[in-house]
């Protein structure tokens, strides 16, 4: 249903709470309804009210009236030979984002977006190179899950691990990231495991700690990505603000569950984060922290100016962090022929491309950096 008036509302922007509050003192409803409407809408797939059997003829007639859906057919989909899929989804005012289904040994991963663009700049990224539009919405982001859910029946296969790594900084946009993550883990809205969803952000301290209050119970993942103030500052702008010792001061004070753990994702840039000198640097820093980390090796075909680093680096990072104690692994890209790695979401049309004066050339090789990131959470 996308034919709307202006009195309805958008049912994917209501968070179950929310709902019932509105239910209440709007339409003056018992608040026991907005479970049935949760578990008709995303866990029987019903968007239309007259399926809604247990509703009597005039409340479905209210609802009808009341509430609309946001269309969450996807405007395209390339399919990699790894199984991975990416979605390519139109939001309001046209605005163009992408997701990504990653196709790993035991399970599915969705890679979400949570921004049109991104405004911190991270210079191996490429979103960072697009500035940022706006916010997406909860029901914007609802709509990815609910998109990709529904062409996974075509596949015989559904998500069940979920990282908000794809376009934009999760915890810039906190509102619409919170209250999608209350909808995604509802029993009676998706019903995904928190100890399966993992919200990655780069380090935006006040966002953080109001997000260890939120009682949002699912995994933090941080992007490191150096062990000195000068080099993290020449590759994430944000660093400038939120140094390494303030960023990881308040991971100390985060009120982590026992048992948990916090990712901490490290993108190995040939000759410029991965000496011996930062291999020695990183279990210091990261003293006490209980803590995995995620060893990215940089896919340089990005066209960002940055190398891959050797693949002997990469290993032997990893055989001394273990032999340190540390939990580290490592991760490949997926999907790198659909240009879906982490890092690389960028969907800037041809017109905008050519108004914006970037080569299509270019923008086509630094589409293939986007899948690097993405798995290295789930």
């Amino acid at each position: 249903m996308t034919n709307t008036s202006e009195n309805q509302h958008n049912f994917y922007g209501f968070t179950l709470e929310a709902l019932e509050e509105f239910l209440v003192e709007n339409l003056k409803q018992k608040s026991f309804r907005a479970k049935q409407l949760f578990q008709w809408v995303y866990q029987r797939d019903k968007l239309n009210f007259e399926d809604m059997t247990d509703l009597s003829k005039e409340l479905r007639g209210i609802f009808n009236e009341t509430f609309y859906f946001l269309d969450c057919n996807h405007e395209s989909r390339a399919i990699s030979k790894d199984g991975t899929r990416k979605y390519l989804f139109k939001m309001d005012k046209n605005d163009l984002i992408e997701s990504v289904m990653i196709k790993q040994e035991d399970r599915m991963t969705l890679c979400v977006s949570s921004q049109v663009g991104c405004a911190l700049g991270c210079k191996f990224c490429q979103t960072g190179t697009m500035g940022l539009k706006r916010n997406l919405t909860t029901a914007e982001i609802i709509k990815q899950f609910v998109g990709v859910k529904r062409d996974s029946v075509n596949f015989n296969d559904m998500y069940s691990n979920v990282v908000f790594m794809g376009m934009g900084e999760p915890l810039h946009n906190y509102k619409g990231v919170t209250e999608a993550l209350k909808i995604i883990t509802s029993d009676f809205g998706l019903g995904l495991s928190g100890r399966k969803i993992t919200v990655s952000s780069v380090g935006l301290v006040p966002a953080i700690a109001k997000f260890g209050k939120s009682g949002i119970d699912v995994n933090l993942a941080i992007s490191l990505n150096a062990t000195t103030d000068e080099i993290r500052s020449k590759i994430m702008p944000v660093n400038d603000r939120y140094n390494i010792s303030t960023l990881l001061g308040t991971l100390r004070e985060y009120p982590l569950k026992r048992r948990k753990k916090f990712t901490i994702e490290y993108v190995m840039l040939k000759d410029l984060n991965d000496t011996d000198a930062d291999l020695k640097r990183l279990p210091l820093i990261l003293k006490d922290l209980p803590v995995k980390i995620n060893l990215i090796p940089y896919n340089e075909n990005a066209g960002l100016g940055f190398h891959e680093p050797l693949k002997e680096t990469v290993f032997k990072w990893q055989r001394k962090l273990l032999d340190q104690g540390l939990t580290s692994t490592i991760r490949w890209s997926k999907g790198r022929d659909i240009d879906a790695a982490c890092g690389q979401l960028v969907t800037a049309t041809k017109q905008e491309k050519t108004k914006n004066n970037i080569s299509p050339i270019f923008i086509e090789k630094i589409e293939q950096a986007k899948r690097d990131l993405i798995e290295n959470i789930a």
